[in-house]
């Protein structure tokens, strides 16, 4: 329950909330997926009837981060479909307890191994398919070329040889790096992606991978469901050399998961056509033997000063989270953390960093919960449901659920930390939640949300400055092709005008307040502030140096921010040499500390 002197979302902030058309929502596709303990991480069991299981093998990396949804989902279509299908954390990634520079490719290995048997035990389960999207499937075929026995395989976009797999990672790591993202502080030999770093020794081991290594009894099958501007001939021809029946069904929609974490799109259809196929050449048949229990309580991993459980919680069991404690409990209250996901990243967040930063907080004594928003990750949407959420009051639903399941469990004072739209929910939950005693916010892009305004109109046309975009328009190389009739100048200039309308918009916001033409987002904002204020909320926000949010706190704080002042819970603190994603390790070092003084703080007014 909401704390007695929660505020209420204003109507203002709410116009996101309405009823959605039944087309436009999200609605779950199977099974939720039940956490058991598995290694020194956790498995995630979806389960179904069928005699016929599933074994999930993983991506690495920005594409586990893009892909992740999209794998949850596959996997509850999978047991929808009647075929019990299991997830699970490679050591030293995700979930696990360990770091990767702790094993090599031999541990991920026999960890696939050793998972196919848990999806025995637990499913009843008499065969075992093997499935994988990108390095989960030279994974896959590593382990059948140990001994591993599969009665087929499923290959979502699989590189043919770990070395390609390698470089092309190395490409695409160039494609989606930033400036101060801490890439000059990489290992040479390392291969390093979104702040995800493969040790060099590790990486080694994986270019000697080889999809041909996939060498299926006879009679086996094998799907292959390769991005579609690549041609699978070659690799279909090798794992057909020993009998196996393989079919090709291309993967449309690779490329929408791949747009990035927060804009990746599940390609259910394509996926639908993969299951189909499965069906066709292995249908699923009712188990004679009962399913096993899964445990409660079962999903418990044990680390340096940590102990973590994941758990189901929420209305309905919903939502899906990990909550990290001290291995050593305190005497006292034992204050908590709970960490918000950004955009639409899993509760492992960019770089591991939520994994890494709750550990960090245990070690201090802190306990966290980094969890999944509802409809992203491991947690199922809320019945009705849109399908974009971001900047909308849906998200703040959830992290009330949070609080309430922190709450539950005897732990506090609570406090939020959030980056980016995280930071935003953050905001939201702090301002309905009478519970919330301290905020740390992160890069936070808006501080209001204009109802007006789109999130892709937000991403676009944000808080950058309009000059440069004018000037990308007008080159030479735009204004010839325009002059020929190749291009068509017009969406860049309502792009532009749209931007200089938001600007003069701002500018009038500052001088005349809640009176311009922006005025119900200034009273708004000040609404929110003065909130945290009389609640005496402390709290931090965090910026990197040049971050677009800034211009945020311009708009309604004054250029040089005096009009913070007013506000003596609000704390303003710069992240040098640090990009927006918060990639380099000091960053963490910075949310650390910020949020370690928050804590002490509301620990203080508490007693």
């Amino acid at each position: 329950m909401i704390g007695t002197d929660a505020i209420t979302v204003s109507a203002f902030a709410s116009q996101s909330a309405r009823p959605v058309r039944a087309e436009s929502a999200v609605v779950s596709l199977g099974p939720v997926a039940t956490p058991v303990a598995f290694r020194d991480g956790f498995a995630y069991f979806h389960p179904a009837a069928g005699d016929i299981g599933v074994l999930f093998c993983a991506p690495w990396g920005y594409e586990a981060l893009c892909a992740h949804r999209s794998c949850v989902e596959f996997s509850a279509m999978l047991a929808g479909a009647g075929y019990p299908t299991l997830r699970f954390d490679y050591p030293g990634a995700a979930n696990s307890a360990s770091d990767l520079t702790a094993h090599d490719l031999d541990d991920w290995i026999n960890a696939a191994i050793e998972a196919a048997a848990l999806l025995k035990r637990l499913a009843g389960a008499r065969e075992v398919v093997l499935a994988g999207f990108g390095l989960g499937c030279l994974i896959a075929a590593e382990a059948v070329a140990r001994g591993l026995v599969a009665k087929g395989a499923i290959l979502l976009a699989p590189p043919l040889t770990g070395r390609r797999y390698i470089r092309e990672t190395q490409a695409l790591a160039a494609m989606v790096a930033a400036d101060d993202d801490g890439s000059e502080q990489i290992a040479p030999g390392d291969v390093a992606i979104a702040g995800f770093v493969m040790p060099a020794a590790f990486a080694a081991q994986a270019r000697r991978l080889d999809l041909a290594r996939l060498q299926l009894a006879e009679g086996a099958f094998c799907i292959v469901s390769d991005k579609p501007e690549v041609d699978a001939s070659e690799a279909v021809s090798r794992l057909a050399a020993n009998g196996a029946d393989v079919r090709e069904c291309p993967l449309q929609g690779y490329a929408e998961i791949m747009a990035g974490p927060t804009m990746a799109v599940t390609p259910t259809a394509a996926f639908q056509r993969v299951i189909d196929m499965l069906r066709d050449i292995a249908p699923a048949r009712l188990t004679e033997a009962p399913a096993a229990e899964v445990a409660e309580g079962a999903a418990v991993v044990a680390g340096d000063g940590f102990v973590e459980t994941a758990a189901r919680f929420g209305e309905g069991d919903r939502l899906f989270g990990v909550l990290c404690r001290p291995a050593t409990v305190s005497a006292e209250r034992t204050p908590v953390v709970v960490m918000i996901s950004v955009g639409r990243n899993s509760h492992v967040g960019w770089r591991r960093m939520s994994v890494e930063n709750a550990r960090a907080l245990a070690r201090m004594g802190v306990a966290s919960l980094r969890f999944d928003l509802a409809g992203i990750g491991d947690s199922a949407p809320r019945p009705g449901q849109p399908r974009q959420t971001l900047y909308s009051d849906w998200p703040a639903l959830d992290a009330t659920e949070a609080i309430d399941y922190v709450a539950e469990l005897g732990l506090g004072p609570v406090v939020l930390l959030g980056v980016c739209s995280g930071a935003y929910v953050g905001l939201q939950a702090a301002i309905n939640d009478g519970r919330v005693a301290g905020l740390v916010a992160a890069n936070i892009y808006r501080l209001v949300w204009d109802p007006s305004e789109s999130v892709e109109q937000a991403l676009r046309y944000g808080n950058r400055r309009i000059g440069p975009a004018v000037s990308r328009l007008l080159t030479r190389e735009r204004m010839a092709k325009a002059l020929t009739g190749k291009a068509d100048l017009w969406p860049g200039f309502l792009h532009a005008l749209k931007r200089v309308y938001r600007r003069i918009g701002v500018m009038a916001m500052r001088y005349l307040g809640p009176v311009g033409p922006r005025g119900a987002l200034y009273a708004e904002c000040k609404r929110r502030f003065e909130i945290l204020r009389a609640r005496n909320v402390t709290t931090t926000l965090c910026y990197s140096d040049g971050d677009d949010g800034l211009g945020e706190i311009d708009d309604y704080f004054g250029k040089n921010r005096a009009g913070l002042a007013a506000y003596p819970n609000v704390r303003l603190v710069g992240m040098a040499r640090c990009d927006h994603n918060l990639t380099p390790p000091q960053a963490s070092a910075t949310m650390i500390a910020e949020t370690m003084r928050v804590v002490h703080v509301a620990q203080n007014a508490r007693r």
